[in-house]
């Protein structure tokens, strides 16, 4: 069979390319149709199917076609419409489907992820451990027709993401078209998204007093680093707990309040043996968790993990195009952020199928920048030469299947020895 031999020689020469293509193929799909149906308000898709908009927009974020023009050129067949219906189906993409196709990706990410025999992260025994981080879109080269007599260029939009330990992956993001707000706006959000023993670990932009008396109160924790404005009254000596790899620990009681309401946390302060980039030589960190389930070293580590989420940030923005300089529509810039958070968790699963098949320290020494041109680059070859037709003949439709394919591919892929 020519297909076949076709696909060998893919997976001999570009194994990273054939498996991102797979776990795409099994994200993507009819089934983003119905994600769409669930949370739309007032799109509709008779027209323009969301499915097909949304792996236009994939391929953006890949890097495998530059904007939406090309993005358009390419499926054109599919969208069976023209280049401004297109552009205004994704100019008016409602928040709300946005962040459920986060959602999504990172339900369907974990079930395949368990299905590779992930093992999953045990940051702190009996917690659910989330970091939240916020960006703020950047300003583009183009202005909507209303701001070109601005000099201050308004940014497209703000993102708060919230990135789950245990599994490596986005699973929620907080839009917000306003690109100057805080991110502390979508906070009663963040909220109702949590249950009793999730873990918030969040910087100091997120240390609010409410939203901490709240957390608390709906038997949440946090391990929040404290903000300036935050005082809050000492109670009793600071106490030494010990030595970390990044400087001295110390404990000691802080009471907070919000009118009637008060909370007891614990502080802990960490002298430095470097400064921060900020210049500051210590920190300290405000936690509820009670002190049976975690020292105050381990809170200080804990905090020092949310690092996890910036690198996440960082690799949206190095390896993926999570951000378009000629997107200036907030609702279209958002959906890109999205789909860019969409293909990181695809990227997770790849990582998972490599973990299963090689030495993590090895697969942990790949460069990011390098697996991200080892994707591209043969893509459009790749899409050439293995039709959609071919490729569904060749490839495993049921989630088991597809990791059994992945586990194959990937031993073709040469990690550092």
């Amino acid at each position: 069979m020519a297909g076949k031999s076709t696909m060998d020689r893919f997976i001999q020469k570009n194994p990273l390319a054939v498996m991102t293509r797979c776990i795409a193929q099994s994200l993507m799909g009819a089934k983003l149709d119905e994600v769409f149906e669930q949370n739309r308000s007032q799109q509709y898709d008779d027209t323009i199917k969301f499915s097909t908009v949304a792996i236009s927009m994939a391929e953006i974020a890949l890097g495998t076609v530059k904007n939406r023009y090309q993005a358009y050129r390419k499926y054109k067949d599919q969208l069976q419409t023209s280049a401004v219906a297109y552009y205004g189906k994704l100019n008016r993409t409602e928040p709300a489907i946005s962040e459920a196709v986060v959602r999504y990706s990172a339900e369907q990410a974990a079930a395949l992820q368990a299905h590779l025999d992930f093992q999953v992260w045990d940051v702190l025994p009996g917690y659910r451990c989330f970091s939240l981080d916020g960006n703020h879109l950047q300003k583009t080269q183009k202005r909507l027709k209303e701001t070109r007599g601005l000099c201050a260029a308004p940014l497209p939009g703000t993102v708060v993401g919230r990135f789950d330990h245990q599994t490596g992956l986005f699973d929620q993001a907080y839009l917000l078209e306003d690109g100057h707000a805080q991110e502390a706006t979508v906070l009663d959000r963040v909220l109702d998204d949590l249950a009793a023993k999730d873990l918030v670990i969040a910087d100091r932009h997120f240390c609010i007093v409410q939203f901490l008396l709240k957390l608390a109160a709906r038997c949440g924790f946090f391990v929040i680093r404290q903000h300036g404005r935050l005082k809050g009254k000492l109670l009793g000596k600071r106490k030494y707990v010990g030595q970390i790899d990044s400087g001295t620990v110390y404990e000691q009681a802080l009471e907070i309040s919000d009118g009637e309401q008060t909370l007891v946390v614990r502080r802990v302060t960490v002298e430095l043996d470097e400064p921060t980039r900020d210049g500051d030589r210590e920190i300290h960190v405000l936690s509820n968790v009670p002190v049976e389930d975690a020292d105050a070293a381990t809170l200080a580590q804990l905090y020092r993990d949310r690092w996890e989420i910036e690198n996440a940030f960082y690799l949206l923005t190095m390896t993926l195009n999570c951000e378009t300089p000629a997107n200036c529509y907030p609702r279209c810039a958002l959906f890109q952020f999205c789909m860019a958070m969409f293909a990181y968790n695809s990227r997770q699963v790849l990582l998972a199928a490599l973990y299963a098949e090689h030495e993590q320290e090895a697969v942990e020494a790949m460069s990011q920048y390098q697996v991200a041109l080892d994707i591209v680059s043969p893509m459009d070859g790749m899409l050439t030469a293995i039709p959609e037709q071919e490729w569904k003949a060749l490839t495993p439709r049921r989630a088991d299947g597809i990791a059994k394919f992945l586990r194959n591919v990937s031993r073709h892929v040469d990690v550092p020895s």
